[in-house]
């Protein structure tokens, strides 16, 4: 590679810290792929170590200088090594200048200490060449790991976007839960109104029987609802239902197969008008089978043909239909 190639200016800055990202990774593969530039960084490396040494970096490039090269001992030892040889090196020059008595041109410093090295003994040599293997060696680790921390670094910022994809997912997912969650809760509250009302009801007619004197029991009626009955069936119950009753019991008959813990009641007209509806309806258990009752204020019926579909409650959210109960209601005085 032609010497004009190697801008030591830029591998300055590179050994400073101060180059871009894109810059420093170009100048770090050909590093790795030249052996002559890698040896132009270590000759860089040693003329601003010798730079440091004779106080003749800029503030900017000194205060760059320390934060890159004096982090760890071995490095330390390089710069006190460049300040014992700045002090040696002007004395060799000089009577070297003085037996040739020639004027040289200014060189750099790695120049300077090549023919400076020419009239050492070989044993200084031979230290002088170790500690150049050693900077060679301190240039490769520096480049190695530098390319090591910016993998770790790409690595760590991909973890975190992981990371930051996963809490939104978290937090989208905690969010349906959290509307789903309210949303049960009015439906409970709305249910337990419900039942709320119709107990309150139910103890009104109460309140209203024991007002007017009567003596009787609070159903005035009842009839049985036996399960499998179908629709058109000539002979289906019939409910007779007083005037004056106040409430009317409807027992409903369960199959074995109705294993349900609850069940919920709607009660219609044949033209499908909602006459009563009542959820959570236990089971109880008779000498005939398991049994539902429910009681239906007896002023929401008249004279005609109902139909009665149980459900069974699998949630707070969901029923199925179990079976279907019809019976005919007439008024009498």
């Amino acid at each position: 590679m032609e010497t004009e190639a190697i801008n030591e200016e830029l591998i300055a800055r590179y050994l400073l810290d101060d180059l871009p990202e894109e810059e420093q990774a170009r100048l770090e593969a050909r590093a790795f792929s030249d052996r002559e530039y890698a040896l132009a960084i270590a000759a860089v490396e040693n003329d601003l170590i010798d730079g440091y040494a004779r106080g003749e970096l800029s503030d900017a490039d000194r205060r760059r200088f320390e934060r890159r090269f004096l982090v760890s001992a071995e490095r330390q030892r390089k710069v006190e090594f460049a300040r014992a040889l700045a002090e040696l090196i002007p004395v060799v020059a000089t009577e070297g200048a003085a037996q040739a008595g020639m004027n040289l041109a200014p060189t750099s410093w790695w120049e300077s200490l090549k023919t400076s090295l020419k009239g050492l003994n070989p044993v200084f040599k031979l230290s002088m060449a170790a500690a150049a293997a050693m900077l060679i060696i301190g240039v490769s680790w520096l480049i190695t790991e530098t390319v090591r921390l910016r993998a770790r670094v790409a690595q760590l910022q991909a973890e975190r976007q992981m990371g930051e994809r996963q809490e939104e997912i978290l937090r989208g997912q905690t969010a349906g839960e959290r509307a789903r969650s309210e949303d049960l809760t009015s439906q409970l509250q709305r249910e337990r109104e419900r039942r709320e009302r119709s107990e309150e009801l139910a103890r009104q007619l109460e309140r209203n029987r024991a007002r007017e004197g009567s003596a009787g029991p609070s159903i005035f009626a009842s009839v049985f609802l036996a399960p499998g009955l179908p629709r058109g069936e000539a002979h289906r119950p019939k409910l007779l239902v007083p005037r004056a009753a106040r409430l009317v019991r409807l027992q409903i008959g369960l199959e074995r197969e109705d294993e349900y813990q609850s069940f919920r009641a709607e009660l219609r007209t044949a033209q499908g008008q909602a006459v009563w509806t009542q959820d959570h309806l236990r089971p109880r258990q008779t000498r005939a089978g398991r049994v539902l009752n429910l009681v239906v204020p007896g002023n929401l019926l008249g004279t005609g043909e109902y139909e009665l579909t149980l459900k069974g409650e699998i949630d707070p959210q969901k029923t199925e239909d179990v079976r279907y109960y019809y019976f005919d209601a007439q008024m009498k005085e």
